[in-house]
């Protein structure tokens, strides 16, 4: 699988999961807790998507860098969010400083799923990853034991004695 459909479906998928629970949030906020709804709520699904196709950039880049540098990317990403999320969460309580209680809740909880999100994708990823790279071991192994069988040698020779 190459970086460019990765990025595809990470794009699409990051899409359908603010889509829904954008929604859902929405319709708790409005309908089950109205007196918790607040002016900022939209720009928390945007700052998470946003922060979403950095990450899935990043990412790319980090794998254009070699596939020793996945494991690093992928804890870069995630602390460079916490460390945004942070500045977010203490701008907002301190400049604009309106419903904070509210705010924070939707933020955590936005936070959580997109965390649940973004790891669950990649780890999916290292593993495909993981099991193509043992596929094409596995095609040098039987490439190589084919050539030497052919070119005759091969270890049945040795441990038959027949030594040339």
């Amino acid at each position: 699988m190459t970086i460019e459909a990765v990025k595809k479906k990470f794009i699409i998928e990051l899409t359908a999961g603010t889509v829904v629970l954008s929604a859902v949030a929405a319709a708790v906020f409005r309908f089950l807790i109205p007196g918790w709804y607040f002016a900022w709520f939209p720009l928390i699904p945007v700052f998470f998507f946003l922060f979403g196709l950095l990450y899935i950039y990043l990412f790319a880049f980090g794998c254009m860098l070699g596939p020793g540098k996945i494991a690093m990317t992928y804890l870069v990403g995630k602390v460079l969010k916490l460390v945004l999320s942070i500045f977010v969460l203490l701008f907002y309580g301190f400049v604009i400083g309106k419903d904070v209680v509210s705010f924070v809740a939707a933020f955590i909880v936005f936070y959580f799923a997109f965390l649940f999100f973004e790891t669950r994708f990649f780890l999916r990823f290292e593993a495909k990853l993981k099991l193509s790279k043992q596929a094409n071991n596995e095609k040098i192994t039987v490439h190589s034991n084919d050539t030497a069988a052919v070119a005759g040698g091969s270890d049945a020779h040795a441990e038959s004695g027949n030594r040339r």
